[in-house]
């Protein structure tokens, strides 16, 4: 019996002191860890505002060089951070509407704003670009309209933003289809009795990206090397409203005439809204034509879906309403540019062409920029700067 007693406190013994030498083992590591590993590690510190602005900065400039890559022996980035130029914006509008009549022929009322001629200064830093101008062509007729328009040129990707408020001060440019009127015999008479609305967002894909540049003919970031060019594709959406009042026509086609008669009735129409969703795909190319000379054109068409407010789709009719509700829009771009890596001039023409299309109605909202430019950089980068 005493035996077993003692059998019993050995074991017990030899337990106690297995448990002891791990406590003891488990203590010497993490004193040996706290000696290899930095504190830091162990315990790592609360992050700061500071590091979050650090680690936003890291990602998007990340972002922007996964954006910006682009072959050498194509494409030369920008030596510089900063850019001062200045420039003459030049805008203007045309609303053509025709139509079918009963005896099959066609009746065409064309409008136009007063262009806009602006000038002003731009200071750019990398992409960002900051301005003011002046419209010099009409300042009495600020807030009778709205025009805004911003795009963004990369290397992969692109886009555009349009805004368009025109209330007053549309003039007559032909009226052509109608007895007894010469086509040109109301030209450039005021008309107040139109109202458009226009908003449009574009954004597209540059499939050869490495070797084709649009920031080269358009914002001037890059130099184009070498002629190059590319497929384009992407998705648009535009929101049109006009409003259109028949009666403030020029006396031959006023309904309080006798001979109000000559004009369709699908022209007195008084309202119509309508929105696009359409997928574009194009071409674009860049040619340089001298050393430090490109010559840049694309074009980009866009077919999809009109729906338009106000009107029921038929789907006892699927192959009428597929082709009465297809919308079909277009971007055309051109430009010039002289650049020497240090300075530069050019010019460049934007066009939106917004269509909308019925059974005997057909309206074109073509929305044009013209730019003329000239400027120079300074604020070489560091890595450029041994160079």
């Amino acid at each position: 019996r005493m035996k077993r007693v003692l059998l019993i406190l050995c074991l017990l013994l030899l337990t106690v002191g297995s448990q002891a030498q791990q406590v003891v083992d488990s203590v010497c590591a993490d004193t040996a860890l706290i000696g290899i590993i930095p504190e830091e590690q162990l315990f790592p510190p609360k992050h700061s505002f500071g590091d979050f602005l650090k680690r936003m900065r890291m990602s998007i400039k990340s972002g922007i060089r996964f954006l910006d890559k682009t072959d050498s022996t194509y494409i030369e980035p920008n030596h510089y951070d900063w850019t001062v130029m200045g420039q003459n914006s030049n805008f203007f509008q045309v609303i053509t509407m025709t139509v079918k009549t009963e005896k099959q022929h066609y009746q065409t009322l064309s409008f136009r704003p007063k262009p806009m001629f602006k000038i002003g200064p731009y200071l750019g830093w990398r992409w960002i670009f900051l301005g003011y101008s002046v419209d010099v062509s009409r300042p009495s007729s600020a807030g009778k309209s709205t025009e805004f328009d911003f795009s963004v040129y990369s290397s992969k990707v692109g886009g555009d933003i349009v805004y368009i408020h025109n209330n007053g001060k549309f003039r007559l440019r032909k009226m052509q289809g109608f007895d007894g009127v010469d086509k040109f015999q109301f030209s450039g008479t005021n008309f107040h009795g139109l109202e458009v609305n226009t908003l449009s967002l574009n954004a597209y894909y540059i499939f050869n990206h490495r070797r084709f540049s649009y920031p080269a003919a358009y914002n001037q970031s890059t130099l184009q090397k070498r002629s190059a060019g590319s497929v384009i594709m992407g998705f648009r959406y535009d929101k049109q409203k006009l409003t259109f009042d028949y009666t403030q026509l020029p006396s031959p086609l006023s309904e309080r005439h006798s001979v109000a008669s000559v004009m369709s009735d699908e022209l007195k129409f008084s309202r119509l809204s309508y929105q696009d969703f359409c997928l574009s795909a194009g071409y674009a190319y860049n040619w340089v034509c001298v050393r430090n000379c490109l010559l840049s054109i694309s074009a980009t068409p866009a077919l999809g879906y009109r729906a338009e407010k106000g009107t029921k789709v038929k789907y006892n009719k699927l192959l009428y309403n597929a082709i009465r509700y297809v919308a079909v829009d277009f971007i055309g771009r051109a430009g010039f540019v002289w650049n020497t890596g240090d300075k530069f001039a050019g010019v460049s023409y934007i066009t939106h062409l917004y269509g909308y299309h019925s059974r005997h109605l057909t309206i074109a909202n073509s929305v044009n920029y013209l730019n003329v430019y000239a400027g120079f950089y300074f604020g070489k980068k560091q890595k450029y700067r041994r160079q």
